[in-house]
């Protein structure tokens, strides 16, 4: 709980807060959440890194870890205050190649 792996989450948190995505991405590389027992922080870890990609407009690797928030926790993506941003962020910068995907998960999520 207090661990390496703990304080490493919170320093991914502290660069994405900062707007530092590059520094949050480079930590979060670093880290194997497979063996964390919380669900909910896996999932705020996910959407952390979700966001540090669209602080750097990676558009592609945000889709791919909102739809993996998807999979670990769709109700709470759902009633996420920053997962909804996120998504609504995505669909005005979608490209046509994966626009379907995101419109896909506005609409699961009751955006559209």
């Amino acid at each position: 709980m207090f661990g390496p792996t703990n304080v490493m989450l919170h320093a991914v948190n502290v660069e994405m807060t900062d707007g530092d995505a590059t520094e949050g991405l480079r930590l979060a590389d670093r880290i194997d959440t497979t063996q964390m027992p919380s669900r909910e922080r896996q999932f705020t870890f996910g959407l952390e890194v979700a966001r540090c990609y669209d602080l750097r407009r990676h558009d592609a690797a945000v889709l791919v870890h909102l739809l993996e928030l998807e999979q670990l926790a769709p109700e709470d993506l759902q009633h996420s205050p920053l997962g909804r941003q996120l998504v609504t962020s995505l669909l005005g910068r979608a490209r046509p190649t994966y626009r379907p995907q995101a419109t896909g998960l506005a609409q699961r999520l009751q955006l559209l």
